[in-house]
């Protein structure tokens, strides 16, 4: 059965007549009869029943007319839907991102975004840089913010979101908490929470590095997995923090956030994205996202 021979049916079985419906689909009349009766042949079905004077429709012509109809709208439909997606009017784009990012300005851009392309779904997915780099590579994602610190991104194109500087997270009444020219050798033997070295191995020796260099070890006293984890704990009074400066939006009660000076890393979000996936709709969408880049 071949796409030419519904489209064929669909016109004799509205004109009801042979002659007419030929020059609706701009062929000859004998090839379009031939066309009808290779279709009922292949159908082992009756669709027409024909006499000298009329053409009607059988009941099983009926119904296979109804879902030709429905079959043509929909192929309509499908037209019309990749034609937008080319042009990045319709489709859906899958987003990773690791957690500080939700504090930055990604979630504005996306709000904008969202507002100028109301036809597209966007998936998002939180999780660490070293999970989300396999399933960029897989094609699960198309675009992933994350920190590159140490990660290979070889194969990728990327596009620097946000750089920003620590900024160091104190519990409210700390001594530091009135102070604005701190440095790093200022925590010399304050208690630190830090994140879990797993996550970020080489960002890990590099923060310890800086403590070297500043002439002490920091004193750990808890590790946790999030940024906003680390904040929380900062809260209850365990230690000191060094956090994004973007963390100070959370305006979590019971932490404030002071400047701190001293021979530090830069924190930064990268967007990446394969080359091969950068579509029309992926380039609506870095554009929102260059909109909102921020670096310090």
């Amino acid at each position: 059965m071949e796409l030419r021979q519904l489209k064929y049916f669909i016109a004799v079985a509205e004109e009801l007549h042979f002659g007419r419906a030929a020059e609706r689909c701009h062929i000859a009349q004998p090839p379009l009869s031939q066309q009808i009766k290779r279709l009922e042949e292949e159908l082992g079905v009756t669709l027409l029943e024909r006499t000298s004077r009329r053409v009607s429709l059988t009941p099983e012509g009926r119904e296979f007319l109804r879902r030709c109809k429905d079959l043509e709208d929909r192929l309509k439909e499908a037209v019309i839907c990749v034609k937008d997606m080319a042009k990045g009017l319709e489709g859906q784009l899958s987003v990773g991102f690791i957690g500080p990012a939700s504090l930055s300005r990604l979630p504005r851009a996306i709000r904008t975004f969202r507002e100028r392309n109301p036809n597209i779904r966007l998936d998002f997915s939180a999780q660490a840089t070293k999970e989300q780099l396999p399933l960029l590579r897989g094609d699960r994602l198309d675009i992933a913010f994350v920190r590159l610190f140490g990660h290979d991104t070889s194969g990728f194109n990327s596009m620097l979101f946000l750089r920003e500087p620590y900024a160091l997270a104190v519990p409210e009444g700390h001594h530091f908490a009135d102070r604005d020219d701190l440095t790093l050798k200022d925590l010399d033997g304050e208690p630190l929470v830090f994140f879990q070295p797993m996550n970020q191995p080489a960002l890990y020796r590099s923060l310890i590095g800086s403590f070297h260099k500043a002439g002490f070890m920091p004193n750990i006293v808890q590790e946790a997995n999030t940024e906003q984890s680390i904040v929380a704990l900062v809260a209850t009074g365990l230690g000191c923090a060094l956090v994004p400066s973007s963390s100070a939006t959370a305006c979590r009660g019971g932490v404030v956030f002071k400047a701190i000076s001293g021979d530090l890393p830069q924190w930064e979000i990268t967007a990446l994205w394969k080359k091969k996936n950068e579509t029309a709709l992926l380039k609506k969408f870095l554009d929102v996202i260059a909109e909102y880049s921020w670096v310090e």
